[in-house]
């Protein structure tokens, strides 16, 4: 009986000890702070002003975002942008950055009409696993969308720890293509945040991916009117398209994504387009062009005059000038990314846009180019004209109006206090690369 009490004392000694352990080990990783932000030192790239660094998030990777302050006057109170582009197309860090209207082009050459000159720039290579954002081990799944968007907050709380005199900016938040789908709950997580949500003052979401296998459902129509399928190529992209939304209606994400993400090939393949570039319907193609995901990095590739692929250039060019190790290997963990957002990618956010309008502050800019086949004008129009919010019949009621910039039609335009949307002229997905001219007039609208 003595043995049998002696054991009983030992093992709750045990126990308790171990109790002890398990306290002390969770006070201590408690006071870990949820992330540290690594400033990055390099031999600089030009003459610009900027912050490089990576924000690393606890349990999730780093996060790498690089600011330019503007060189306009009073940059403290210029509108700050955060431009995101998602997990299909190129990082804002190599496209924005230097493809479109950073301060300097491919070439390093610096640009005389770069948006720096007006407004405060954040790039940030989003989601986690694109870019030069990398995972916090290989090993594992990489961050879901939800995570990714806690993972945003973090940055953004970074960016203010260095860079603390722009709390008070006024902040905008920029999308390209599927990146919408990161910055709209991204807003939506802001705009309830105490020490922040004064400062969120708008969305800019350019070819938005909202409700994509509902604008896939008008994608026959919309070549067929072009002419780069016949009549029989239209029942065929309508019946994928329809089968692509029955998928996600009954929740079948993942396959929808398998399904939604053919179109490239099945539109070329199948129904009788041959070679038509979906992102930028009008470049000449050959049979045997090599086709990403829609297209766009062979398309950036060429246009820009690149002699290597943008992941070449950042990895031999640009990340030695920044410090960064050469462990990293941009955008290496991109087809890693895209599987962590399978499950999400098809769910349509139109309740989310519809959120924004009804229940905050923040204004919704929408811009569409008109040569984009995959968010196809008339398909982003089936969901904007449906939006279930207190503005909505006024917004529908408004006249279209032609948008002349320098004696030429650039587009038109919708316009009301809360929402706009911008049908932008001879543009593709990449309306700042394609029509800077529209794209800088209704950016100036937009942060006014």
């Amino acid at each position: 009986m003595r043995k049998v009490t002696i054991f009983i004392l030992v093992a709750i000694g045990l126990v308790a000890v171990a109790g002890l352990g398990v306290l002390i080990w969770w006070l201590v990783s408690s006071d870990d702070p949820p992330y540290e932000t690594i400033e990055l030192k390099g031999e600089n790239i030009g003459n610009v002003s900027y912050t490089a660094a990576f924000t690393r998030v606890r349990g999730k990777g780093d996060v790498f975002w690089w600011f330019y302050p503007t060189l306009a006057e009073t940059p403290t109170k210029r509108p700050l942008l955060l431009w995101f582009h998602g997990v299909t197309g190129l990082p804002a860090s190599f496209l924005a950055n230097f493809g479109m209207f950073g301060p300097y082009d491919v070439h390093l050459t610096k640009r005389n009409d770069s948006l720096v000159n007006d407004y405060n720039l954040l790039f940030v290579d989003a989601s986690i696993g694109t870019g030069f954002s990398t995972a916090e081990s290989e090993d594992r799944d990489l961050p879901s969308l939800d995570e990714n968007v806690e993972s945003l907050w973090r940055m953004l709380q970074s960016f203010y720890d260095v860079h603390n005199e722009y709390r008070e900016s006024p902040i905008y938040l920029c999308s390209m293509g599927d990146g919408s789908q990161l910055v709209i709950p991204l807003v939506t997580k802001l705009a309830m945040e105490d020490n922040v949500s004064d400062q969120i003052k708008g969305v800019i979401l350019g070819n938005p991916v909202i409700s994509p296998a509902l604008a896939l459902t008008k994608l026959g129509y919309y070549l067929e009117e072009l002419a780069y399928i016949d009549g029989r190529g239209r029942t065929e992209i309508e019946s994928f398209s329809n089968l692509t939304y029955s998928l996600v209606q009954s929740e079948s994400f993942e396959r929808a994504f398998d399904q939604f993400s053919s179109i490239d090939n099945f539109v070329n393949d199948n129904a009788g387009a041959v070679s038509v570039n979906l992102n930028y319907i009008v470049e000449k193609l050959t049979r045997e062009s090599n086709r990403d995901y829609f297209g766009q990095n062979n398309y950036v590739n060429r246009i820009l005059g690149l002699s290597q692929n943008a992941s070449v250039f950042m990895d031999t060019v640009v990340r030695p000038a920044l410090g960064i190790s050469n462990e990293i290997r941009y955008d290496g963990q991109r087809e890693k990314a895209i599987q962590a957002f399978k499950s999400s990618y098809m769910k349509p956010i139109v309740h989310a846009v519809e959120h924004i309008l009804n229940e905050t502050n923040v204004n919704v800019t929408i811009y569409n180019g008109n040569l984009d086949a995959v968010s196809n004008t008339p398909g982003q129009w089936e969901w904007i004209r449906t939006l279930n919010w207190q503005g909505q019949e006024e917004f529908l009621n408004q006249t279209r109006r032609p948008m002349v910039l320098n004696g030429l039609l650039e587009g038109y335009s919708r316009i009301t206090d809360k929402l706009r949307f911008y049908w932008i002229n001879v543009a593709g997905l990449m309306v700042p690369l394609e029509n800077p001219v529209a794209f800088k007039s209704l950016l100036h609208f937009a942060t006014s």
